[in-house]
């Protein structure tokens, strides 16, 4: 393990500079790419392409961080077809090791759909980060307009229709800064009520901190877990109150999340996040 760690950790030194260039000039030609969306749709990226652009950024990014991410449960993912993820969530670091493993798992496996993601509005008004999230059609979500749901809603609900795309949601609604689940948001779940998707629970470890510790030293070794448990049906939701479903969830969510804690292998990720 520690031989492994130092050759990972040497060669992410060695390719540090040049990641970083490579990841600054995509995060630049952002809004270029965004503006030829809007301007010109006939000669503009595909849906695939635009996707594929944004796993490159997500890669790039964990990269930088000396973020070592390992993906399980993947057989659960159904293929060919759309589903709603919901993740727990621990940091804003999240967004990009989800993105990590399911590049990850396209490349081993066929058939699986892009995701794209239900976010605060606050994100739609950073620079070039918005442009990249509005590349693969993020939905955002103003969260002081109730209003503003019945038109997320519609929104959601009419992606997933479309079949091209599956959505994630974390279900807890903010970042949860500690080893604790917060409580489940039963409205995440709408869109798999309105469109018979199947809904998969995903658990990420090892993310807790990141944010703080990047502050500190953000070149540590870091190991994330990404974990898709088993997908439940529309046949087995469909008469089942939304409250109980996230109830069900949750217990199994948490329980994989502790038995992460518990797996030696991550014992190391997890002293950096105490």
């Amino acid at each position: 393990m520690k031989l492994k760690k130092f050759f990972f950790m040497l060669w992410h030194w060695i390719c540090l500079p040049f990641v970083l260039i490579a990841l600054s000039l995509s995060l630049s030609s952002s809004k270029g790419k965004y503006n030829n969306l809007i301007e010109d749709e006939d000669n503009a990226m595909t849906l695939s392409e635009r996707h594929e652009y944004v796993y490159k950024l997500a890669s790039r990014a964990v990269f930088c961080s000396f973020a070592k991410v390992k993906v399980k449960g993947e057989k659960n993912i159904p293929a060919n077809k759309p589903v709603l993820f919901v993740p727990n969530h621990k940091s804003n670091f999240d967004v990009l090791v989800f993105l990590k493993a399911l590049k990850k798992i396209k490349e081993d496996k066929s058939g699986i759909l892009d995701t794209t993601f239900v976010s605060k509005i606050e994100i739609s008004k950073t620079k070039k980060i918005s442009y990249v999230a509005k590349l693969i059609n993020t939905i955002f979500l103003d969260r002081n307009n109730l209003r503003d749901i019945v038109r997320v809603n519609k929104e959601e609900k009419e992606l997933l229709q479309k079949g091209e795309q599956s959505l994630t949601i974390f279900i807890e609604g903010t970042r949860i800064k500690n080893h604790e689940f917060g409580e489940f948001k039963s409205a995440a779940l709408t869109p798999a009520y309105s469109t018979f998707c199947q809904i998969v629970p995903v658990v990420i470890y090892g993310t807790l901190g990141v944010e703080k510790e990047s502050k500190k030293n953000i070149f540590k070794y870091k190991e994330v877990t990404v974990e898709f448990l088993e997908s439940i049906k529309y046949k087995d939701y469909i008469q089942v109150s939304k409250d109980l479903v996230c109830e069900k969830m949750k217990s199994k969510m948490e329980k994989a999340y502790l038995k992460l804690k518990e797996d030696p292998y991550w014992k190391e990720g997890d002293e950096q996040e105490n």
